[in-house]
């Protein structure tokens, strides 16, 4: 491997954790602060960044914002996937999809009590709630598949239906 394209892939590396980094920040802010209330110089205060750093990544607040809440989404499915994995039949994985969804909204409403209060969280929840089944019929799909094989779901069923039934 040369020189530069390893410098160019640590550097891709970085660029990557960095964003991350931010995100993450973003997301504790929300979650201190609610959405209304947090500003890019809160996010950039979290991340031990400049306000420029998180212009850098993202064009404006309205664009963090949605990034951070794909990346929240991200680590949502991460966590369900690995409680789903432990688990043998399409119903106890679907159960423990619910069961660590309960729980992250339960630790995230002991944490933050501004969550009722917060318009633009509840804005957000309400105008993407059909990403939110989108995504979690394409996350279910290979599950339903899966006992599909097993004979858990008919032969003859519409997966990507199916996925999407479990998913609303």
């Amino acid at each position: 491997m040369s020189t530069e394209r390893a410098t160019a892939e640590l550097d891709s590396a970085e660029e990557f954790d960095r964003r991350d980094q931010i995100l993450g920040a973003a997301n504790e802010c929300f979650t201190q602060l609610g959405i209304a209330r947090t500003s890019v110089q809160d996010v950039a205060r979290t991340a031990n960044v400049s306000r420029g750093t998180v212009y850098r990544y993202f064009e404006d607040r309205n664009v963090l914002i949605e990034a951070a809440i794909e990346f929240g989404a991200q680590r949502f499915y991460r966590e369900v996937a690995v409680a789903m994995a432990a688990k043998a039949t399409l119903a106890e994985q679907v159960g423990a999809m619910a069961q660590t969804h309960a729980k992250i909204l339960l630790d995230h409403r002991t944490r933050n009590r501004l969550m009722a209060d917060d318009a633009e969280l509840m804005r957000h929840m309400i105008s993407d709630g059909d990403t939110a089944v989108r995504r979690t019929t394409a996350f279910l799909v290979p599950y339903v598949r899966d006992a599909q094989k097993r004979g858990e779901v008919g032969a003859g069923v519409n997966v990507t239906a199916a996925s999407e039934w479990l998913a609303r």
